[in-house]
C-alpha cells in the first residue's frame, strides 16, 4: 500500500465483521497520513492510531471493544533512503528471506506465544492450545498501547512478507519459503501463498503482502538496531471473527464465501 511513500502494512480486525473491517480501516488511514520519516514518528503513527480506533469504539456503541492487529514496514525519509523501519502490534506477522535464510522479526502478542516464549508449551502444542487466538496487544481496545519497533537496513535480494495470521495458521514455515522460491515476483508469491492457505483449509481471511528489496550501493556500515521490545502486556484480548481489509494493490485478500472462486484474486505488483 502507498508504494510511492514507502509505506507497507497489514491490519487484521477483530471484534464482529462490522467492528474488525472499521478498525483495520481507521488504523491504516491513521498510519497512511502520518509522518513516518523517523523510527520515533512512525512509532507515533502506531499510538495515534490506537487512540482515534479506541475513541470511535467509545463513541459508538456498536463497535464497543473492536481492535486490530497492525504491523509495517515503511522506508525511512526521502525515497531513496536505506533504511526500514519496522513496528508491530498484534500476531500478524513479518519474515524476511534472503535466498538461504528464513526468519521471523516480529514477535507475536499472543497467550500462546508468550507461553512458548516462556518455554511453557512447544510450538506444537500453541497450534492447537484453546486460546491461541487470545491476543495480549492490540490496536485501539485500551486507551495506550506498546509498540515494538526497530530501525533494519534491507539488504539486495531481501524478500519480506507481511501477513495475518489467516496465513501463518495454515502454512509452515519450509511452505512459506517454498512458494517465495517458485515465485519470483512478489505479486506472484502473495497470490501463490493466498491460494495456499486457502486450499490448505483456508479458516481466516488471508492478506498477504510481499515485498522484494532491489537497491543498488546499499550503504552497509550501519548495524539494524534491535527490536524495541516492550515486555510489559496488556490485557488478554479474544479477537471474534477476525477479518482483513483488501487496502492496496500489494494486499490480496480472498475472503471464504459461498460462490467465490479461489482463483479470483487481485494482482500485485512487484517494488
Amino acid at each position: 500500500m502507498h508504494t510511492d511513500s514507502g509505506l507497507f502494512a497489514v491490519a487484521d480486525g477483530m471484534g464482529g465483521h462490522q467492528g474488525g473491517e472499521v478498525a483495520a480501516n481507521i488504523a491504516v488511514r491513521t498510519l497512511s497520513s502520518a509522518k513516518h520519516d523517523s523510527l520515533e514518528n512512525f512509532e507515533s503513527a502506531f499510538v495515534e492510531a490506537n487512540r482515534v480506533v479506541h475513541q470511535t469504539a467509545l463513541t459508538k456503541p456498536n463497535l464497543h471493544g473492536m481492535g486490530t492487529t497492525l504491523t509495517a514496514i515503511a522506508v525511512l525519509g526521502a525515497t531513496d533512503s536505506r533504511h526500514f523501519a519496522i513496528a508491530n502490534v498484534g500476531d500478524s506477522r513479518i519474515y524476511r528471506f534472503n535466498g538461504e535464510e528464513f526468519e521471523q522479526l516480529t514477535l507475536d502478542h499472543s497467550y500462546v506465544a508468550e507461553l512458548v516464549r516462556r518455554e511453557e508449551i512447544t510450538e506444537a502444542d500453541a497450534a492447537a492450545h484453546p486460546y491461541r487466538n487470545m491476543l495480549t496487544r492490540a490496536i485501539g481496545v485500551h486507551s495506550e498501547v506498546q509498540v515494538d519497533s526497530w530501525r533494519l537496513t534491507p539488504k539486495e535480494g531481501d524478500r519480506f512478507i507481511l501477513c495475518s495470521d489467516g496465513l501463518t495458521n495454515e502454512l509452515s514455515d519450509m511452505e512459506l519459503i517454498k512458494h517465495l522460491i517458485q515465485n519470483p515476483l512478489a505479486s506472484n508469491a502473495a497470490k501463490a501463498l493466498v491460494r495456499a492457505a486457502n486450499i490448505h483449509g483456508g479458516r481466516d481471511n488471508t492478506t498477504v503482502v510481499v515485498i522484494n528489496v532491489n537497491i543498488e550501493n546499499i550503504e552497509t556500515n550501519e548495524s539494524d538496531e534491535a527490536p524495541q521490545i516492550n515486555e510489559k502486556q496488556s490485557n488478554s484480548l479474544i479477537p471474534d471473527n477476525k477479518q482483513t481489509r483488501l487496502i492496496s494493490k500489494l494486499f490480496l485478500r480472498l475472503k471464504r464465501t459461498k460462490g467465490l472462486d479461489p482463483s479470483d484474486v487481485n494482482n500485485s505488483e512487484e517494488i
